[in-house]
């Protein structure tokens, strides 16, 4: 039995009316820098806004952004000069989402998706709970995703110079954009369009070029070993490349549903397989080899970077599946992936309404309510120069004006794939204490991460040696801890 196009529909209505709720609830959350990478992009956002240039101010003795290219950056800097009200920030990767998913629909009817299943897609996309998050929290993967479709887009339209200055534009929002140039280069020249990928790689190269070359000449500030090819040996180098794997292999499920299970990993390698045995398509097929080779090689976990392909990766399969003659059967099936997403968000909406902040998979992250109390005894009772060392840094500075240090580098094999956890030792925070002067340590809930619960045994070392004492705070929670420098 199928529905009739009322039915349907009305379906189609009450599924995005459904994610709509969901995202207002996301955006409405006040919370904002407590995934440490948002409060990056926003006090390097301000550093801009303010003439301090592309730096990270939040340091005691500011040095240049590195990590992140700038154009996302850039952009929010404009919205900081209007307001610094989350619901406003926020706006900007909510618009950009908006407009990623619609081009998207685009993009799939031109790859030859049928009006339904390019809708089918982008609603499946536009539910994922990492999606909800991305697009309600200031993080530049959305402005990426729809800068890379547009590059794609244009590329199918015979348009070089278009796709060539939004492929470079995608590269100065993420690095993750170098896979997109290089395959529409090859995209191009095996089609025989060699004038348009000579075009389109001298718009791209001009583009991105200049952020290259500047951050190579700070190289001394960027993230350690941030791919196998750096710093890694060999032993080091096959543990990350198989965390990857398994981890890319599970992202398109753990995307949907913020669940990992090895079940899953083994029938999406099928499916792929098989779908890519049955119908094999240059665009996007090749963009996403090329990209998926990028994942491997990074020492960091790749799912976050995976969100931005994710509709291409379900149109893989979803291309060989909207042949099913047995339309009951995939009708079922549309029915309970529609329902795995939403189901995902919905369990997510409770913590985000105690918490201030709609979050991915993974443990609580801080209350907001007790942050803001923090903060808030922190900017009355510390003087205006007093240096905080705390995990994560740049969010206190964010909400205290006190200068912040992590007191530790993020080197992301230590913190996500080595059972050691060098970098973060009592006598490094100690160092890092005397070095930058720190006045006061903050101490937080422990995540249930391995980075977290070792800067939790570091802090509580030191105050165990006499390094730190307790500063009573009156109706504080017994988590949020300010710890004064005694020596």
């Amino acid at each position: 039995m199928t529905l009739n196009r009322s039915a349907q529909r009305a379906t189609i209505a009450i599924y995005f009316a459904v994610l709509a709720v969901v995202y207002a609830i996301a955006w409405l959350a006040p919370a904002i820098g407590l995934y440490h990478d948002d409060a990056v992009y926003l006090v390097t956002a301000k550093a801009i806004a303010g003439g301090h240039g592309y730096a990270i101010d939040s340091l005691p003795q500011p040095v240049p952004q590195t990590q992140y290219p700038p154009l996302f950056t850039g952009i929010l800097a404009l919205f900081t000069l209007v307001s610094l009200q989350p619901q406003w920030l926020k706006l900007l990767p909510l618009a950009c989402s908006a407009g990623w998913l619609l081009l998207t629909r685009k993009l799939l009817l031109k790859m030859g998706a049928s009006r339904n299943g390019a809708l089918l897609l982008v609603g499946l996309t536009a539910a994922s709970p990492t999606i909800v998050f991305l697009s309600t929290n200031l993080m530049a993967e959305t402005l990426f995703a729809l800068l890379m479709t547009a590059a794609l887009f244009t590329l199918l339209d015979e348009r070089a110079l278009m796709a060539g200055l939004f492929a470079g534009l995608a590269t100065l929002t993420r690095t993750a954009g170098v896979p997109l140039i290089a395959a529409c280069i090859l995209t191009l020249v095996v089609r025989r369009r060699f004038r348009s990928a000579v075009i389109f790689a001298a718009v791209a190269m001009v583009m991105v070029a200049p952020w290259f070359g500047w951050s190579l000449a700070h190289a001394n500030n960027s993230c350690l070993a941030s791919n196998i090819l750096t710093g890694l040996a060999a032993s080091e180098k096959l543990a990350v490349l198989g965390h990857n794997l398994m981890a890319l292999a599970g992202s398109p499920f753990s995307l949907l549903s913020g669940l990992s299970n090895t079940f899953a990993v083994v029938l999406t390698i099928l499916a792929l397989i098989w779908s890519l045995w049955v119908r094999r398509l240059l665009v996007p097929d090749l963009f996403i080899a090329l990209y998926c080779l990028m994942l491997l090689c990074r020492v960091w976990p790749p799912e976050r970077l995976v969100a931005p392909i994710l509709p291409l990766v379900l149109w893989i399969v979803w291309r060989v599946f909207q042949l099913m003659e047995l339309r009951e059967a995939l009708a079922a099936l549309v029915l309970v992936g529609s329902l795995i997403p939403l189901w995902a968000d919905a369990i997510r909406i409770p913590p985000a309404r105690a918490n201030g902040y709609f979050q991915i998979a993974g443990p609580p992250v801080d209350n907001w309510m007790q942050m803001q109390k923090l903060f808030g005894f922190i900017r009355t009772n510390t003087a205006p120069n007093s240096i905080l060392l705390a995990n994560p840094d740049s969010v206190f500075y964010l909400n205290t004006g006190r200068k912040s240090i992590r007191g530790f580098d993020p080197n992301g094999f230590d913190l996500f794939y080595a059972a050691r956890q060098s970098a973060i030792t009592p006598d490094r925070l100690s160092n890092a204490i005397l070095r930058d002067q720190v006045s006061y340590v903050v101490l937080t809930p422990d995540r249930g991460l391995a980075e977290s619960a070792s800067f939790h045994k570091s802090v509580e070392a030191l105050e165990r040696g006499g390094v730190l004492e307790p500063v009573s705070i009156p109706g504080g929670s017994r988590d949020y801890l300010l710890l004064r420098v005694t020596r």
